[in-house]
């Protein structure tokens, strides 16, 4: 059976674009990969790290016996691994708490949300309420990332899975708060910004706990139909990298 010159054609350029994306992808990655590391690599000065306390320094102490400080670490196994930053990340040689991360990664969500909110009341919706609603939904979908990177770890079940058991956790919360923001603007006329930053303080709390429920602390995570434990898996970028390269926790 003969193949048209054309058909050849055109599946030698879906080739050479296909090998030329991979390359690109990986390039991408070698770049943020190389970032990653040289972010890890930078100590506290020595004139600063001598104020530091002792125990502090004795944490970060190498076998020499030589005590370096790293700023940041752990960061190359937050992005191509699937643990999150509250159990790898160490600022100064210490793990932040938990629920550190979370207030984080509610805040940078928090900001986006005002921001949704502040657009939807001004061009949209002229309703604190409705705003409150609308801004608090489209929002869980970035909350379901940063809170994946930095507090939980990677989806269990996989990211749409997840995020459903998300949207169905906070569904709940969000009709709740939504009648609470409608009591503070309507019945007790507190100013929009007001009641949003209210509602917004005791929400944060309730969701952390209603995630450590949904999120599944400690459970399997499905990768291409194989099922892991979430910290021993790691993407192949990174476990290349660590055979090349010595990581500046263990220097």
């Amino acid at each position: 059976m003969s193949v048209s010159p054309s058909h050849a054609a055109s599946s030698s350029a879906a080739s050479l674009d296909n090998e030329y994306n991979g390359k690109k992808s990986q390039t991408r990655r070698n770049t943020v990969l190389t970032l990653l590391q040289w972010i890890e690599s930078l100590t506290v000065p020595t004139c600063c790290s001598k104020r530091l306390p002792e125990t502090l320094r004795q944490n970060n102490r190498n076998d020499g016996g030589a005590s370096k400080v790293y700023i940041l670490t752990g960061l190359e196994r937050v992005l191509f691994g699937t643990q999150p930053a509250a159990e790898v990340v160490k600022v100064l040689g210490l793990q932040p708490p938990r629920y550190l991360c979370y207030m984080v990664s509610g805040m940078i969500c928090d900001i986006l949300q005002f921001a949704i909110d502040f657009l939807l009341f001004l061009y949209v919706v002229p309703d604190a309420s409705t705003c409150w609603a609308l801004s608090f939904g489209l929002s869980i979908v970035f909350r379901h990332t940063t809170h994946r990177y930095l507090v939980f770890g990677d989806y269990v079940g996989g990211y749409w899975k997840s995020l459903g058991r998300m949207y169905a956790g906070y569904s709940i919360i969000i009709v709740l708060s939504t009648l609470f923001n409608i009591f503070m603007t309507k019945y007790i006329q507190v100013p929009h910004a007001y009641a949003w930053i209210i509602t917004l303080l005791w929400t944060g709390i309730v969701n952390y706990f209603i995630l450590k429920k949904l999120w599944s602390f400690g459970g399997s995570t499905t990768t291409s139909g194989k099922t892991t434990a979430p910290e021993q898996e790691l993407s192949p970028l990174t476990t290349a990298a660590t055979t090349t390269t010595t990581s500046p926790s263990a220097v």
